[in-house]
């Protein structure tokens, strides 16, 4: 008989050892993870229940002038007399400033002759007309010649009224630049005029809100700048009609029209609640898992977590909107969702808030 090799039998048995291995080994791995599947994790939970939504959008805004300019001359000159005091208020059209204006006022007086004189003249020709002593092209070049002179005059007090500096509109006049016997010229800040009452709030809210976002909507704001957490009331009254492209906001101003004094360039809180929704369905934030379809929760079927994709809406300091995917009680996974899997068999420990 011919003899059998000895490495046939080594193959043999390496076989059979392999064969066992997956045989006895896979059964049980499967079985033991079978077993652990079966064991229930232990998780927090919330249950949905439909509750009042405060679309609240808080902001940074600032304080705004409704009107506020530097005062500067129309025409250079020397300062004859100063009629404000710094910090004042002052009313529209009262005189602040008052400009050098002898040469013009001789120019006026010259002028004022010279149309004396021409209407004079006038009569007499209307005169000898009337008997056919002069043609009536006479007539018609002395009355050409008088609305000549009475349109330079008109001029010159154009000039003058210029040399008076007044006050656009009333408000509260800043620190001056000037002095009396000082030249200016059409460049040279005299001070500034702001209107501080009424005064408005600007600020931005989230492209996302535009439709909510509407005049006529009452906001809230605070100052920054005290400690006092007193509140005050604006009303919206103009709105951007684009969106910014860097930030994707929107710019609103509000009118304060109250007593409290603030100064325009001053920084506040706003507060927008732009839309209350009834009966909402509020998670926690941390039940809300981002994937690259959208978002989802684990909602307990059966006391087995199910994977459930949902729609979300307004957020606030700790809760998400659940728009659709989940119903008023369910009960939803709030701990160890880096752990939970579809399927899973859940144990609940305590409720979260």
């Amino acid at each position: 008989m011919k003899k059998i090799p000895n490495w046939i039998f080594i193959v043999i048995t390496l076989g059979l050892l392999i064969g066992s291995k997956f045989i006895f080994f896979s059964k049980k791995e499967e079985d033991g993870f079978k077993g652990k599947g079966n064991m229930p994790m232990a998780v927090n939970y919330f249950v949905a229940k439909p509750t009042d939504l405060n679309n609240d959008v808080f902001a940074t805004g600032k304080i705004g002038a409704m009107n506020q300019i530097d005062i500067i001359p129309e025409v250079s000159g020397k300062i004859t007399a100063i009629y404000f005091k710094e910090g004042e208020t002052v009313a529209k059209g009262s005189l602040l400033v008052k400009l050098n204006d002898a040469d013009l006022q001789a120019q006026l007086l010259k002028s004022k002759s010279q149309i004396t004189l021409s209407e004079q003249k006038l009569e007499r020709l209307k005169k000898l007309i009337a008997i056919n002593g002069i043609s009536k092209e006479e007539v018609d070049i002395q009355e050409n010649e008088l609305n000549s002179l009475k349109a330079d005059q008109a001029f010159i007090l154009a000039q003058i009224s210029k040399t008076n500096v007044v006050a656009p509109f009333s408000g509260v006049i800043g620190l001056k630049n000037i002095s009396e016997g000082s030249f200016i010229n059409t460049q040279s800040p005299i001070a500034s005029l702001v209107q501080i009452k009424p005064v408005f709030v600007e600020f931005s809210v989230p492209e996302k809100y535009i439709e909510l976002f509407k005049k006529g909507v009452d906001i809230k704001f605070a100052s920054e700048n005290t400690s006092s957490e007193k509140e005050y009331k604006a009303n919206i009254y103009a709105i951007e009609p684009r969106v910014d492209e860097n930030t994707k906001t929107i710019k609103a101003r509000a009118m304060y029209d109250g007593n409290e004094l603030f100064y325009p360039g001053s920084f506040v809180k706003v507060f927008v609640n732009l839309q209350k929704t009834e009966n909402a369905l509020l998670v926690p934030t941390e039940c809300v898992i981002p994937t690259l379809k959208g978002q989802k929760v684990f909602v307990s079927r059966n006391g087995v977590a199910t994977e459930t994709m949902v729609t979300i809406g307004i957020r606030n300091d700790d809760k998400i909107q659940i728009l659709s995917g989940i119903n008023q009680g369910d009960t939803i996974v709030a701990s160890g969702l880096l752990a939970v899997r579809n399927k899973v068999a859940l144990k609940f420990l305590k409720s979260v808030n």
